[in-house]
């Protein structure tokens, strides 16, 4: 039973969110679903206010880090889970820094 526990430990280290880090989550999955679900918001126009929205939304959440999501203006990266991938930098730059933060003061 040890070793479950042991195991348990590892995997929810990895897995566990803040309120705001599974906020911040769900907005970029519903800004990138919502490019795929609706072929609308593929036209340029349309398509390039809902990434104007996106990308002034992660600025507003990541700060710095949300320029990643400024690709979503190239054309035809729409494809790609741009703001899906600003998050993931954002969490793990924001993981690194909490975890050198923990080491110093240990």
């Amino acid at each position: 039973m040890e070793h479950r526990g042991k195991e348990s430990k590892s995997f929810s280290r990895y897995f566990v969110f803040t309120a705001d880090e599974l906020l911040f989550l769900v907005i970029c999955i519903i800004l990138d679903v919502s490019e795929y679900m609706v072929a609308v918001l593929l036209l340029p126009v349309v398509g390039d206010i809902l990434d104007t929205v996106g990308i002034i939304a992660c600025l507003a959440m990541f700060r710095w880090i949300g320029l990643i999501s400024l690709f979503e203006l190239v054309p035809g990266a729409d494809i790609l889970p741009i703001f899906i991938i600003t998050w993931l930098a954002w969490y793990f730059l924001r993981k690194r820094r909490r975890n050198s933060i923990r080491r110093v003061k240990s």
